[in-house]
């Protein structure tokens, strides 16, 4: 079975529930930018219970659509290493 990845721009979505994506073939990237101090802690424990398959991604630097750039990267990163 192949893996689906999701990538989530903290900054811009902060989605409420991961339960739907536990015990499923997902692999979650939360990329978080450098001025978000905080997560909610609801959302914290919803990553944390899919254990490897989630994975937060802090970003550095700062500027317009940094953030974006990120994803973009990863995105075309994952896309290399697991073209299916």
């Amino acid at each position: 079975m192949k893996t689906s990845y999701i990538f989530i721009d903290f900054e811009n979505v902060q989605p409420k529930d991961l339960a739907l994506l536990k015990g499923r073939e997902y692999k979650v990237m939360i990329f978080v930018g450098a001025t978000q101090a905080k997560l909610p802690t609801e959302f914290a424990i919803a990553a944390q219970a899919l254990g490897l398959a989630a994975e937060y991604v802090q970003i550095d630097g700062s500027g317009r659509n940094a953030l974006d750039f990120h994803v973009a990267y990863y995105l075309g990163s994952t896309a290399t290493a697991a073209p299916s």
